[in-house]
């Protein structure tokens, strides 16, 4: 899989599949008069959060609305309410059509109401930042406290909050304790678990479930990706209902290939080829190889997710996304227990965590965390 994604920036993105649910919630909010000042999408990557919170910006920007209850209408001149008390509209989608000039300006992330808070690129190094810094979320701040310029509201879209760094989010809670008036908070979280509690609570929760295999698979479709029924099972099981990934994992036959050598792997649990495991390892570790070590990581998590999940209902049903799968989980289980399992797993996600915080070897990381897995006992 490429680095550099073909498909548009979820800014760029007219078209959300499912969340009518949270859609519905967002535009009954729009029409009770008292927005939220902040709200937290949650669910996992790729399921089409940002999108909405895009949508969700491109509509604020499009339309006004009686003011909050923390605005209390004025009257008018000659005692008739001014403007601002008026009813909102009645309005059933959050749709603004692709030639609106307010989708170009939110496209091109020019609209003067609207601040995006993302990891910037080190000029130094010329890479991205590992957190959103404190310096960023400062200059947010200003932002909100300004009045908006072009419409009612003064968006902020945060993607991801879990990348606030924690002076950062220590920062940006104090905008969500004292809201300005007129202003949306709209953040992103993949792992809402892992955000203060303070800012959980502050915010309304909007959770995106992840889609079904049908929609995935017709999105592959809309967007050209025609595979074959072996491939498309194994595109849609890996997406695990995340369009992106499905797209990701459908345009580029790397990360499908990739899983291929982790399924060989598996398969021989706990004895690994070590011709396999060498020559994976190699490629992971060698030049350019950053972005297929992610890869690698993430379907090895995804997997081991996969079988934690079995693991505590044991579905007979579960389709094998590899020949021998059920038998390998199976073997797994009287092996060891569940916590054991639980545990392994963790260690295998601090370790591939301290790659890039520590710049560990990568092949001799991939090396440790399959002796890991193949340690039962231990």
């Amino acid at each position: 899989m490429s680095d550099e994604s073909a498909f548009p920036a979820p800014e760029a993105t007219a078209h959300l599949v499912g969340h009518e649910a949270a859609q519905e919630s967002f535009l009954r909010a729009y029409q009770s008069g008292r927005m939220p000042h902040a709200w937290l999408i949650t669910g996992p990557r790729g399921i089409g959060k940002a999108t909405l919170a895009f949508r969700m910006t491109r509509f604020l920007l499009s339309h006004g609305l009686i003011a909050p209850s923390a605005e209390p209408a004025g009257m008018g001149l000659f005692g008739e309410e001014g403007p601002a008390a008026a009813a909102a509209p009645e309005l059933t989608s959050l749709d603004i059509p692709a030639d609106h000039p307010i989708f170009r300006r939110v496209r091109e992330l020019s609209h003067s109401d609207l601040r995006v808070l993302r990891r910037t690129v080190n000029e130094k190094t010329g890479k991205l930042r590992a957190e959103i810094t404190i310096d960023e979320v400062r200059g947010a701040i200003e932002f909100l406290h300004m009045t908006p310029g072009e419409s009612h509201w003064r968006v902020l879209v945060v993607d991801s909050a879990d990348e606030l760094n924690r002076n950062a989010a220590n920062a940006l809670l104090k905008i969500l304790e004292e809201p300005r008036p007129r202003t949306v908070i709209l953040l992103i979280s993949h792992a809402p678990g892992r955000l203060l509690p303070t800012i959980r609570s502050r915010c309304r929760k909007l959770a995106l479930e992840p889609l079904p295999t049908a929609a995935v698979a017709a999105e592959l479709r809309r967007h050209g990706i025609d595979l074959g029924g072996a491939e498309l099972s194994l595109c849609t099981a890996l997406a695990d209902g995340s369009i992106g990934r499905a797209l990701d994992f459908g345009s580029d036959s790397a990360g499908l290939d990739l899983f291929q050598s982790l399924a060989q792997l598996l398969s021989s649990w706990p004895n690994y080829d070590p011709n396999i495991l060498h020559r994976l390892g190699d490629k992971l570790a060698g030049k350019g190889g950053e972005g297929q070590f992610e890869i690698a990581v993430s379907l090895l998590d995804w997997w081991l997710t996969r079988f934690i999940r079995w693991s505590a209902v044991q579905d007979p049903q579960m389709t094998e996304v590899f020949p021998g799968e059920n038998s390998l989980m199976r073997r797994l289980m009287g092996a060891a227990s569940l916590d054991h399992w639980l545990q392994s797993w963790e260690k295998v996600t601090r370790l591939f965590a301290r790659v890039t915080s520590a710049n560990l070897d990568r092949k001799q990381a991939w090396a440790t965390a399959w002796l890991v897995l193949a340690s039962p006992g231990r």
